[in-house]
């Protein structure tokens, strides 16, 4: 197994704002109009112009993980496109993002790999059209002079792991010949000040996040990312339901075309972009420090991989496919409950991309 990078190349997810579905919203606007008026969105003063909405689901917080979402609206790259965009802030105890679209509540949300094959095999009619992060931040934290590196450095150690992962982990234990009841696994909140303090040995968070957070305080610390440790994925999977895939199609490439934009501007621009979400895009007090450096580490995950070859955003199948794979080895799901084309399609991000 190669070992994963040490270097700290940096997540996570408030309640879902209630909104008119577009149906309902089209069916008043066709009303107003013919009163004379003009209107935008399911809320927001009348104008001259009509845009169509579309609203997302954050995964989390606003922060600067979503920068390239608020770069678009800054830019006015989504109303290029005639769309008016809302981003609903998530949260520890905000609706999960694929019931948000598949009870209607949004139209798009993100998730990550796991995430959009579990949903769909449990019946939700959901897949995924595009993805931010081409590598996933998700890793395990260690301290520097402690490191864990890899699974073989895992036996007697406690970590800190939501139970969701915690099969995963197992598998790949047992994959590498060792006894997965020999971690003892507690549970793991937003704040990394246990691995700190000592009080673990690992850690699981985003490195762009919790990492990030240790790095503020002076915590030298080794990042053993998931997707190195043997579990493929993506973050920041962009899903939408069957639906609306196949009946707004067009409204989602354009979408799609505005966010190439506006995470291109974000690249390019960190230090600017990082002062915008403290500012005015992001949840109050965000640390202007820890957003700036974290902006900086999106260059390591999200123009990389697939992406750096076929443009912003871009998601593969055959990660999904890997994704399936793992989660029957697991046992997180039964053989043949879903197919790669049940959980992805690459046809939008093309288009976004200008391909015929």
């Amino acid at each position: 197994m190669t070992k994963p990078s040490n270097k700290l190349s940096l997540h996570r997810p408030v309640t879902p704002a209630l909104h008119l579905d577009r149906r309902g919203f089209m069916a008043g606007a066709g009303a107003l109009a013919g009163l004379g008026y003009m209107t935008v969105g399911a809320a927001g003063p009348l104008r001259a112009q009509s845009l169509e909405r579309v609203v997302h689901q954050l995964g989390w917080i606003k922060s600067i993980q979503f920068g390239g979402h608020f770069a678009a609206i800054h830019h006015g790259y989504f109303e290029e496109e005639g769309i008016e965009a809302e981003f609903v802030s998530g949260g520890p105890n905000a609706i999960g993002t694929d019931v948000a679209i598949a009870t209607g509540q949004a139209d798009t949300s993100d998730t990550d790999v796991p995430g959009t094959i579990r949903s769909r095999a449990g019946d939700m009619p959901i897949r995924a059209i595009a993805a931010i992060m081409q590598r996933a931040p998700g890793a395990i934290m260690s301290l520097a002079e402690t490191p864990l590196t890899s699974v073989e450095d895992f036996p007697g150690k406690t970590i800190a792991l939501p139970t969701g992962l915690q099969p995963q982990v197992a598998s790949l234990m047992v994959a590498a010949g060792l006894d997965p009841d020999s971690v003892t696994y507690v549970p793991v909140g937003t704040d990394p000040g246990m691995l700190a303090a000592g009080q673990v040995d690992g850690y699981y968070g985003w490195a762009t996040n919790q990492g990030v957070m240790l790095m503020t305080r002076g915590v030298d610390i080794n990042i053993a990312y998931m997707n190195d440790l043997g579990i493929p994925g993506y973050a920041g999977v962009i899903t939408a339901t069957d639906q609306t895939i196949e009946e707004s199609g067009d409204l989602l490439i354009r979408w799609l075309r505005a966010e190439i934009k506006g995470w291109q501007w974000h690249l390019e621009n960190p230090e600017e972009m990082a002062e915008l979400m403290v500012s005015t895009y992001g949840q109050r007090g965000l640390d202007l420090e820890a957003q700036t450096v974290e902006s900086r580490l999106m260059a390591d995950f999200v123009p990389i991989g697939g992406a750096a070859e076929n443009g912003l955003l871009w998601v593969d199948p055959e990660v999904f496919q890997q994704g399936i794979d793992f989660e029957i080895a697991t046992g997180g799901i039964e053989d043949g409950a879903v197919t790669v084309e049940d959980v992805v399609t690459q046809d939008l991000i093309a288009a976004a991309h200008g391909a015929a």
